[in-house]
């Protein structure tokens, strides 16, 4: 009996554990999957991020190459700086969002002469730079490589002394207008200004243009802004390279009236006024000669004008 009742004992301890273990089985194989999973995701993010800053620096890399070289050769022809710090900047953009107004700005500053006036004798690294937009407004982007500091003077020229990028925000009101490729500069353009402390610690300021190096790499780089006097001339080019085609009709000027004479009308105007006042004045001079001859030939008694009228 004892023997009998150790084997069905042992017979059902055995179908206990067979009957557990596909559900511990199905409990267990979950949580292994989804750690895998998200081991595998983890993984892959970390990849992704790792090509996208590895991207990013090589963007920037290749960026900060071109523009030097840009920056370089369009100041290179400049003999002497047009302000007293003896400094010009190189302006660029680096991107440009004309959507919500968003852009990054690329600003570096290079001396192309000697300083002189209040600027002589000031470190270049005692110089602050100061933007001022009108239309946007920015915030400067604290990145490893992107602001370079030259104490010492270089002997070639033009030599960079600082380098900036800025991240901005064109006003909300200013997108609302129709936006051209001139406003759009006009707007992300700064002014700026450099300050700093001369000899005697008297602070001293002046403003440099950002016309010498503006848009030579990136957004605008291969754009044209012209005045409405060029646009004007570029039209009479196209149209007179056309007749010489024959592709277009020549029209003589002077026939027709193109727009509407507003001039025209207002002197026709002023002219029937003018010759209305003078008919009637004439008609009166006329009525009061007649009245007159015959007053006067009533006082002499002779009536031949007493007949005229």
């Amino acid at each position: 009996m004892v023997w009998i009742s150790a084997a069905l004992a042992s017979l059902l301890a055995s179908s206990a554990v067979a009957s557990i273990e596909p559900v511990m089985g199905g409990m267990m194989q979950p949580r292994a999957t989804l750690l895998e999973t998200r081991l595998d995701d983890a993984d892959d993010d970390s990849l992704q991020r790792r090509q996208t800053t590895t991207t990013a620096d090589a963007n920037m890399t290749q960026w900060n190459t071109d523009t030097s070289a840009a920056c370089m050769s369009a100041l290179s022809s400049l003999g002497t700086a047009s302000n007293p710090s003896g400094t010009a900047v190189c302006y660029n953009l680096f991107s440009l969002d004309t959507n919500d107004g968003t852009f990054m700005a690329d600003l570096r500053l290079f001396q192309v002469s000697t300083p002189f006036g209040d600027f002589e004798g000031i470190p270049p690294k005692d110089i602050s730079v100061g933007l001022q937009y009108n239309g946007a407004s920015v915030s400067p982007v604290s990145q490893g490589n992107q602001t370079q500091k030259t104490t010492k003077r270089q002997s070639s020229m033009p030599a960079l002394l600082q380098t900036y990028m800025f991240v901005g925000q064109i006003d909300k009101a200013k997108m609302a207008q129709p936006m051209t490729m001139g406003v759009l500069e006009a707007l992300v353009m700064p002014t700026v200004t450099l300050t700093g402390k001369n000899a005697v610690g008297q602070p001293v300021s002046t403003n440099v243009s950002s016309n010498e190096a503006a848009f030579v790499n990136g957004i605008f780089s291969n754009e044209v802004v012209m005045s409405d006097f060029s646009l004007a001339s570029l039209a009479v080019d196209n149209i007179t390279a056309q007749m010489h085609e024959g592709s277009v009709a020549f029209v003589l000027p002077g026939v027709n009236i193109l727009i509407f004479p507003v001039g025209l009308v207002l002197t026709s105007i002023w002219l029937v006024i003018g010759v209305g006042f003078y008919a009637f004045g004439t008609y009166e001079r006329y009525n009061y000669r007649d009245m007159y001859r015959r007053m006067k030939a009533r006082d002499s008694n002779k009536p031949g004008y007493g007949a005229r009228i």
